[in-house]
């Protein structure tokens, strides 16, 4: 019998403190200690400033710890989600790009994916890590890009494609709030209400103007409507061109919150599947 992963390590900050205490009592961090406190002293010394002969060190040693500490937490993070992607069957795979396939997976001026991980989910396969997009904002001083900060988890559901030709869950913005911060257009699009005032108060549902009324109150059943309007994560989602993609606008660090969005992805990819085959075997 195969002997089973070890649980992930708790968050991404789990193992912090050991890169912190190796990077600093390693050669590299020694020598450039020394030599940047040596450096700082004889400037100092050189201007005939003791202000600078003595704070030139402490501000070099700063530094150095500063440094460390960025590096410690790049090395933790990575920790974590080796360890994460091990003990839920998935294969580590770093920064990635991913097909603009959805709106939010075209959103921006540029993109990219970092810490992801790929492996299956139920029948399919999945990617799960985190996304960014950015916001190009120009002005005389030049370009100022603002990134938006999310965790997905993408699955390919292909014969769905005509089915559901577009189906958004997003979240509830209110009167004044544009919808996913401007990267869904709405206006090539239609709102649909559900009969759940729970779920009315934390999402807006809005699907392509061709879709077929009748399969989407079949994929929106009494149950998934509960299931979606009582999760504590409150995971949105879109579906367009046979792609999934389940997604809070915010990075996961901890093991618990990112299982919970891999396991409700898998919910959502079953429901969809699950409505997939029945108008398939009753076309």
């Amino acid at each position: 019998m195969a002997a089973q992963s070890p649980p992930p390590r708790r968050n991404a900050s789990s193992t912090r403190s050991f890169h912190m205490r190796r990077i600093l009592r390693g050669r590299a961090a020694g020598y450039a200690l020394a030599l940047g406190i040596t450096a700082a002293f004889v400037a100092g010394a050189w201007l005939r400033s003791p202000l600078v002969m003595a704070a030139g060190p402490a501000a070099v040693t700063a530094l150095a710890v500063a440094a460390a500490f960025a590096l410690a937490a790049r090395r933790a993070e990575r920790d974590f989600f080796l360890s994460f992607a091990a003990a839920r069957g998935m294969r580590y795979v770093g920064d990635t790009t991913l097909l603009p396939l959805t709106p939010l997976l075209g959103a921006g001026d540029r993109r990219r994916c970092s810490h992801w991980m790929e492996g299956p989910l139920g029948a399919q396969r999945c990617g799960l890590g985190h996304y960014t997009w950015y916001e190009a904002r120009r002005d005389d001083d030049g370009t100022d890009w603002t990134p938006h900060h999310f965790t997905i988890c993408v699955v390919d559901l292909e014969p769905g494609i005509t089915l559901f030709p577009g189906v958004f869950l997003a979240r509830r913005r209110g009167l004044a709030g544009l919808l996913g911060d401007g990267w869904l257009n709405t206006r090539r699009r239609r709102k649909v209400e559900l009969e759940s005032l729970r779920l009315h108060e934390r999402y807006d549902l809005w699907v392509e103007r061709s879709q077929d009324d009748l399969l989407l109150r079949q994929l929106f059943s009494p149950s998934f409507v509960a299931w979606l309007a009582e999760h504590p994560l409150e995971p949105c989602f879109e579906y367009r061109a046979g792609t999934l993609v389940v997604y809070l606008e915010r990075r996961l660090g901890d093991a618990g919150r990112l299982g919970w969005l891999h396991d409700a992805t898998a919910e959502i990819a079953e429901r969809f599947a699950l409505e997939i085959e029945q108008s398939r075997r009753a076309a």
